[in-house]
């Protein structure tokens, strides 16, 4: 099977006679345009190579290759121009990461070993690819067949966690999901250290002794010893050893961190933790949100509301957030119903509220009560920090 190779090129004679030259050795597809090859590479890749003319009208190579560098980070990129400048071709390396630069005019000897050099290259990132997900893979299986022989309830509570941790990562517009979806899976494996004895207290609910505590708390940093030399797992490592962490820098491990120093999964795993603990223990998401809340300064105030978005099943994207009466803005969604001081309805959940409606609400204030702090969903914007 041959090698696909994508040319993009504003002169169609140009292309007809790469087409020609290089048919025999490669899967060759062309465009005359940026935007045209930017539609072939989301609609007919992957590709193992473009190569991109420099000089093109509305989208220039440069731009082009930055594009497919972000659709196709696999994919290896040549660029091909007559303007032999210096700070072209640096300005072409910088932003598209470019493997090769050719001038013209470029002979097809010259242009056939380039190709073949960087169909070369592509299929060394593929080969190396695969064999860290294979490997990730299977470390990982290892690890969690491990931690279902020793503490199956370990492993159970896991699968929970997993399906809710994912849940809020969704709510939050966490950009790389997986992350937090085998941070939560991987969270119990320093159960493996922990003996069954002391597991078994904690489960049943009963005290555990200070010793016992120290013991049953060192799982994270036990997990992370585990993670952290696994390729790709460094981060997750890291967040699983700060999963008991408080977001007011309490609680294990005892160091200086706080807020949002704390990573963001670690910041998801707390919520999703307690709350797995008091949904076992037969509370709905509502209700262990409620409990939460007593307790607000140990979480993250926007994983604690898109938990509590969650549990009103509010739309996907949206986080609960507490307001006064005076923040409140046009605009703002109520996440649940606003009273006065005898419980007295006085705008519904889910209503949007207006210039008027606020106006009202802070005459009715004047000389009743609005029962505060008031429930808002807000929308989310994308998240990077996981």
């Amino acid at each position: 099977m041959k090698d696909k190779v994508l040319l993009v090129d504003d002169d169609p004679h140009i292309l007809a006679a790469f087409r020609r030259n290089l048919r025999p050795y490669f899967e060759i597809m062309t465009a005359e345009n940026g935007a045209a090859g930017v539609a072939a590479l989301k609609d007919q890749g992957p590709f193992a190579v473009v190569v991109s003319d420099l000089k093109m009208p509305q989208m220039d190579g440069i731009q082009f290759l930055s594009i497919a560098r972000q659709l196709a980070p696999d994919t290896v990129r040549v660029m091909l121009t007559g303007y032999a400048e210096l700070q072209t071709a640096i300005d072409a390396i910088n932003e598209g990461s470019i493997f090769r630069f050719l001038t013209k005019p470029c002979s097809p000897e010259d242009f056939y070993r380039v190709l073949e050099a960087a169909v070369e290259q592509y299929r060394l990132v593929i080969a190396e690819r695969e064999l860290l997900e294979k490997t990730l893979q299977g470390s990982i299986k290892v690890l969690m067949d491990i931690l279902s022989v020793v503490s199956p309830f370990a492993f159970n509570q896991a699968s929970r966690l997993r399906y809710l941790a994912r849940r809020l990562g969704v709510r939050l517009k966490v950009e790389r999901l997986w992350e937090v979806e085998l941070a939560a899976m991987l969270s119990q494996i320093g159960h493996v250290t922990v003996p069954q004895t002391i597991l078994e207290k904690r489960y049943k609910g009963e005290q555990l002794s200070d010793e016992e505590a120290k013991v049953f708390y060192s799982h994270p940093q036990a997990a992370r010893d585990l993670l952290k030399n696994i390729p790709r797992l460094e981060g997750i490592a890291e967040a699983i050893a700060y999963q008991c962490k408080l977001f007011n820098g309490e609680g294990f491990p005892l160091d200086g961190r706080r807020g949002k120093a704390i990573p963001l999964i670690a910041r998801i795993l707390k919520v999703v933790l307690d709350c797995d603990a008091l949904v076992q223990a037969g509370k709905t998401i509502a209700g262990a949100v409620a409990v939460m809340r007593s307790h607000e300064d140990w979480y993250d105030p926007a994983v604690l509301g898109a938990l509590e978005a969650e549990g009103l099943e509010a739309e996907e994207g949206f986080i609960v957030r507490t307001v006064s009466l005076g923040e409140l803005l046009p605009g703002m969604v109520l996440a649940e119903e606003i009273t006065d001081g005898r419980g007295v309805i006085l705008v519904p959940k889910r209503y949007e509220i207006s210039e008027v409606l606020k106006t009202r609400l802070l005459n009715f204030a004047r000389f009743g009560t609005v029962s505060q702090p008031i429930k808002v969903l807000e929308p989310v914007k994308g998240r990077t920090e996981a």
